[in-house]
């Protein structure tokens, strides 16, 4: 088992819990401002918070998936679907 846990995310899994740890923080924290104004004029705080950075944290998931796999679908056209062998064009077929 590696021990270098600073290295940055290799494998499609990791990146793709990253793209989700990434997603709920980002969500959460505007939903946790909307919580406290929310609270000021309303009350209770601690329901408003939770309420509005749960949401958050549900949109955050929602829009790191589809992030994600929007990248992951064009990191995959990009890619060429077979490599060509060297001295492998149509020039060389035809001779």
């Amino acid at each position: 088992m590696p021990s270098d846990l600073s290295s940055a995310a290799r494998t499609p899994q990791d990146q793709e819990f990253t793209y989700y740890a990434v997603g709920m923080v980002a969500g959460a924290i505007p939903g946790i401002v909307v919580g406290f104004i929310v609270a000021a004029f309303v009350g209770h705080a601690a329901m408003w918070l939770s309420v509005f950075g749960g949401v958050g944290i549900i949109i955050g998931l929602v829009v790191a998936t589809v992030v994600f796999r929007r990248r992951r679908a064009a990191a995959r056209a990009a890619q060429p679907t077979s490599p060509a062998a060297p001295g492998d064009d149509v020039a060389d077929r035809r001779s």
